[in-house]
C-alpha cells in the first residue's frame, strides 16, 4: 500500500529569523508540511530554505497569527480558504497529489483561548462552542477532507476534535504517544504544556505512527503522522493538480 506523511507545526509567527526553528520545519522529513502563523516574512525564507527539498508550495501569509502555509513533494491543489464571521483565523482546503492519490488536506487554526472582544472569563467559558462552530463551518465545504490538521488550541477531548471523532475521524498522535504534549508556555507555577496540535484522518487511512518532533524554539512543536490507504478503501476522488504557487 503506498504510504505517506504528513505534519503540521504552528512554526510562531515571530520566529522567521530563528535557525532552529527554520530547521525545525525540515527536521520533520514530511511529505506535506502544514503550517500555522505563516507571515510574509516566514514565506521568504521557507521559499528560499527549502525551495530544493519542497519544489511545491502555497502560501497565504498574514501580518498577525492568521496566515498559513504548505510545502510539499508532491503537486498541490488550492480548494480554497474558508472564513468565519468573527474575523479570527481562516481554514484552508487543499489537495495534495500523493502516491495514495490526491487527498484532500484541511488546514485549521482556531481561535485562542483569550479572544479579544470579550473578557477573559467569558473567552475561556465560550471557546468550546466556539471552537465547535468554526470546525462544523470550516467542515461546511464538498467534498469534505480526508485530513484535518493544525492547531486546534484544545486538547484531544476538545469540542471541535470531538465533532471530527463523531465524523468518524481519528486523531494519530494518542494512538501512538497518549498525552504527549505539542505545546509549551511558562505560567505562575513554572513551565506549562498542553497537546493542542493534531492529525486527524478518516477511515480510508490508516495510522502508521505519529509523533512529536522535539525541535525549535516555537512555543508549538511539530506533530508529524505516516499514514497508508486502508485495505479495504479505493484511492480518494482525484483533485486538480496544482504546482508552486
Amino acid at each position: 500500500m503506498p504510504y505517506f506523511s504528513v505534519a503540521t507545526f504552528n512554526v510562531e509567527l515571530r520566529s522567521w529569523d530563528d535557525a532552529a526553528t527554520v530547521e525545525a520545519v525540515g527536521a520533520t522529513e514530511a511529505d506535506v508540511v502544514c503550517m500555522q502563523e505563516v507571515t510574509f516574512d516566514w514565506e521568504a525564507v521557507l521559499r528560499e530554505r527549502y525551495a530544493k527539498a519542497y519544489p511545491y508550495m502555497l502560501f497565504e501569509p498574514r501580518k498577525g497569527a492568521g496566515g498559513l502555509g504548505v510545502l510539499s513533494r508532491f503537486p498541490l491543489s488550492d480548494l480554497g480558504l474558508v472564513t468565519e464571521p468573527h474575523g479570527w483565523h481562516p481554514a484552508w482546503r487543499l489537495g495534495a497529489a500523493s502516491p495514495a492519490g490526491t487527498i484532500e488536506i484541511l488546514i485549521v487554526h482556531l481561535r485562542a483561548l483569550i479572544r479579544g472582544e470579550s473578557g477573559v472569563v467569558g473567552s475561556i467559558l465560550d471557546v468550546g462552542a466556539d471552537h465547535r462552530d468554526e470546525i462544523e463551518l470550516f467542515m461546511g465545504e464538498d467534498p469534505p477532507p480526508a485530513l484535518v490538521v493544525g492547531d486546534f488550541n484544545e486538547g484531544t477531548g476538545g469540542d471541535a476534535v470531538r465533532y471530527l471523532e463523531d465524523l468518524g475521524f481519528t486523531n494519530a498522535l494518542p494512538l501512538f504517544h497518549p498525552g504527549q504534549e505539542t505545546w509549551r508556555g511558562r505560567g505562575l507555577a513554572g513551565q506549562l504544556g498542553a497537546t493542542v496540535d493534531h492529525v486527524l484522518f478518516d477511515e480510508r487511512f490508516e495510522p502508521l505512527h505519529a509523533w512529536v518532533v522535539p525541535r525549535g524554539n516555537s512555543d508549538h512543536l511539530p506533530v508529524v503522522t505516516e499514514l497508508e490507504l486502508a485495505a479495504t478503501t479505493d484511492t480518494p476522488p482525484q483533485g486538480r493538480d496544482g504546482s508552486d504557487g
